[in-house]
Order: structure tokens, then sequence, then C-alpha cells
């Protein structure tokens, strides 16, 4: 598991065949905003499965969200499917409150590839 840091609040790294993008503290409007080009560039051309690993973000604001869309579209671009991994409680509610909840599938651990489709 090769670890690649885009910047001290995102961190990427591959778990067999599923690419995870970890972020960490508060994805708001600034973050989402550094974020976006070292995001675009560290996804693969042709991700199977794409985990944003959120269990370490603490607060989400509407741009973090939208970051989440943004990313979902590309890696859909892409034919890849994206999961979200143990958001926390207030991550869950922004999504309920959207409501985009029914737009993301969230897992609360890594599985088997095999077992997301």
């Amino acid at each position: 598991m090769a670890e690649r840091t885009v910047d001290g609040s995102l961190y990427t790294y591959t778990v067999g065949d599923q690419f995870v993008l970890a972020f960490r503290g508060e994805l708001d409007l600034a973050l989402a905003l550094a974020l976006q080009p070292g995001i675009d560039e560290s996804l693969p051309p042709r991700p199977e499965t794409v985990v944003v690993n959120l269990c370490q973000v603490g607060f989400m604001d509407c741009s973090g969200l939208a970051l989440l869309c943004r990313l979902r579209e590309r890696v859909a671009e892409r034919s890849g499917r994206l999961v979200l991994l143990g958001p926390r409680p207030i991550v869950r509610r922004l999504l309920r409150l959207a409501p985009l909840d029914e737009q993301f599938v969230v897992i609360e651990r890594l599985l088997p590839a095999r077992t997301l489709n």
C-alpha cells in the first residue's frame, strides 16, 4: 500500500484494487478549492472502485458536499464506482439534509471490491 500526500489534508493510497482518497480535518470551501486540482490529477484513469475515507473529517459544509458530488461524477465518467467510508454523524446529517444520502454508497470498513458490487 503506497501512500501519496496531496496536501496535509488529503492522502491517497490503494488497498487491493481500491483507490482511496483520505480526507482529514474540515472539508470546507477553502480546503475544497485547494484540493480540487490534486484530486483530479491523482485519480487513476480507469478506477474500478474509489473509496473516499471520511473517518477523520470533523466538519463538512456544502462546498465539501459539492466536492464529493463532482468526484462521484468524475469517477462515473471513468466507469468507476465511488463509495464513502466511515463518515461521522455530522457528515451523514449533511448528506441527509441535502438530500444526497441515497446518492452515495456508505460503508463502515474497507471490504474486498467484489462485495461492493
